[in-house]
């Protein structure tokens, strides 16, 4: 809904500089506090037994030795975007470090991080844990 009100705000501004900078400068507004989607990491359910703590150090381990650089040994479904619409059911981790700086300057850019997001899965930005042989 926070539409509306930048849709004013940029009516009124191209009324008194231009409807190219009034449209401008509201998408930046929008960019600024729109919504952004989580990034890789799932919530862990927690356990009817009680044993939440040991479950989540248990996970956590298993984030600290087995993760591995994206895609690991996942593939995703055609017709989506790894990473941006897809995710392996484990989740996975961004990984900055591992991408160039305008990659990271890219995966922060509101409308078109999605391409970076499958970019980064492509060349190892993200950690996933590997498919489990059970």
């Amino acid at each position: 809904m926070l539409w509306l009100p930048l849709l004013v705000i940029g009516w009124a501004l191209a009324r008194g500089i231009g409807l190219l900078a009034g449209a401008a400068i509201a998408i930046l507004i929008e960019a600024m506090f729109s919504y952004r989607k989580p990034k890789g990491e799932r919530s862990m359910p927690t356990p009817a037994d009680g044993n939440a703590r040991e479950e989540a150090r248990s996970a956590l381990q298993r984030w600290a030795t087995e993760a591995v650089p994206s895609p690991g040994a996942w593939q995703p479904p055609s017709g989506c975007l790894p990473a941006w619409n897809w995710a392996p059911p484990d989740g996975m981790r961004p990984r900055l470090d591992r991408v160039p700086s305008w990659v990271q300057t890219w995966y922060k850019t509101p409308f078109i991080d999605r391409y970076a997001h499958a970019w980064m899965w492509r060349h190892g930005g993200w950690d996933v844990l590997p498919p489990s042989t059970s």
